[in-house]
């Protein structure tokens, strides 16, 4: 079941936030959190960041390659939202199951770039995101 997240901070018409950075672990192996800016905001204050818990899977795909078709009718279903929780999606179920019982599919829909995701959660916060609070 296709589930929109996060609307209040990561939202769009069309295209989602602006991705300003992805963050590592220290060893590059891990997706920590991203970085992004609504639509409507562009300064460096507006910075949100959405951290990943317990992250097992990542595919960073470029806007130009996005099949829209696929996704286009949850977007326009969910409209503003550009943050799902797809759930047990057969994407997640393609992997071995041995570390993702307690894991979702997330997609983010930024505004050059898809984000997908299979960990155990998401949490969005202001601000830069701080590694040491990680």
């Amino acid at each position: 079941m296709i589930q929109p997240i996060q609307i209040e901070f990561f939202y769009g018409s069309g295209r989602g936030p602006s991705l300003k950075r992805l963050c590592w672990s220290e060893r590059g192996g891990k997706l920590l959190a991203a970085e992004f800016t609504p639509p409507d905001h562009a300064l460096r204050e507006d910075l949100f960041h959405v951290q990943f818990v317990g992250t097992q899977v990542v595919m960073i795909t470029p806007e130009e390659v996005v099949n829209y078709g696929k996704m286009n009718s949850y977007l326009v279903e969910h409209r503003p939202a550009m943050m799902f929780n797809l759930g047990k999606s057969e994407w997640l179920k393609s992997f071995s199951p041995l570390h993702l019982g307690k894991c979702n599919h997330y997609q983010l829909l930024f505004y050059d770039e898809l984000l997908d995701v299979v960990a155990e959660g998401v949490e969005v916060e202001k601000g830069e995101f701080n590694r040491v609070r990680a």
